[in-house]
């Protein structure tokens, strides 16, 4: 059994809909479903009355609700209790962080966070996980760590259950059209209908969530932007090509830097995302790290 098929099935009893329980978990519904059903294999009964509507749970369903909880409850508490003690400082702070900010952003914070908190913390070290923004609030959910850091805009937002989730706007970070800059200063490419066409795109691959902000940012804007030349899911890798003159590319403004041989393409073709962190709400924290580590780490962790 996995433990994360205890905190399906408690969604589901608690949401009652398997679609809004997939949801929270950020899983797709049929594959929710299956681990539903392996659960109910593993029992050896099943768990959902699917003679009635809406979803409610069987009688076996009902007594082993709370028993999911306390056998939930026991696994986080042994976890916690095996790495307390002495040892309990030694544990790294768990950071999940999508590929860009883990580049652009991350060895700023960390700095800034070590030299707060000098004279506070003993051996304080943190662990990162650098991933899609997908895999990394799944990674997130599933309690493999302790903090999230990842973009939201508006237009797709990152959902997670408040009363599950406490969470922190770190600030805006403003996305917008780079290109290699000329001899005078302006960029080789223009994001103009007199321009000679078609303009170069050096884009992300469909999925990747950057590719959402950049229909985003080009919503209503020139039709001519049509031929692409390049496509990646690594903004890292879309910032080199653009350095070495291959196009324009849509990028975060902190990934580009202050020396960087890039300039923004004119034109109102950007967006602006907020860059937020999650933790887990008091009464439902793993306590991966020592409490009263993880919660300075928390609050002195930059704007």
């Amino acid at each position: 059994m996995e433990t994360k098929w205890l905190e399906d099935f408690i969604t589901l009893a608690q949401t009652k809909n398997f679609s809004k329980a997939a949801s929270l978990r950020f899983v797709t519904q049929p594959a929710f479903s299956r681990r539903i059903q392996a659960l109910e294999a593993w029992l050896g009964c099943e768990l959902i009355d699917r003679g009635s509507y809406p979803t409610r749970l069987s009688p076996q369903g009902e007594v082993f609700y709370e028993q999911a909880i306390t056998m939930l409850g026991q696994i986080r508490q042994a976890r916690t209790i095996v790495r307390g003690g002495s040892m309990q400082s030694k544990q790294p702070v768990r950071l999940v962080v999508p590929h860009t900010l883990a580049c652009s952003k991350m060895p700023n914070w960390l700095s800034q966070v070590r030299t707060r908190l000098e004279g506070r913390v003993n051996e304080l070290s943190f662990q990162l996980t650098a991933s899609n923004v997908h895999d990394a609030v799944l990674h997130f959910t599933d309690g493999a760590c302790d903090f999230l850091i990842c973009y939201h805009h508006s237009r797709e937002p990152i959902e997670l259950d408040p009363s599950r989730f406490e969470v922190r706007t770190l600030g805006l970070e403003r996305f917008a059209p780079f290109a290699l800059a000329g001899e005078h200063g302006q960029t080789i490419f223009q994001l103009d209908p007199l321009a000679p066409l078609p303009v170069p795109l050096l884009s992300y691959s469909k999925h990747a969530y950057l590719s959402k902000m950049t229909d985003i940012a080009l919503e209503g804007g020139p039709a001519f932007l049509k031929k692409t030349v390049y496509e990646t899911d690594m903004s890292e890798s879309l910032k080199s090509m653009c350095e070495a003159g291959m196009g324009v590319a849509w990028l975060p403004e902190s990934a580009v830097g202050d020396e960087s041989v890039l300039r923004q393409v004119p034109g109102p073709y950007f967006t602006e995302m907020e860059v937020r962190m999650y933790r887990r709400a008091q009464r439902g924290r793993d306590a991966l790290v020592g409490p009263d580590q993880a919660d300075l780490v928390w609050h002195y962790w930059p704007d």
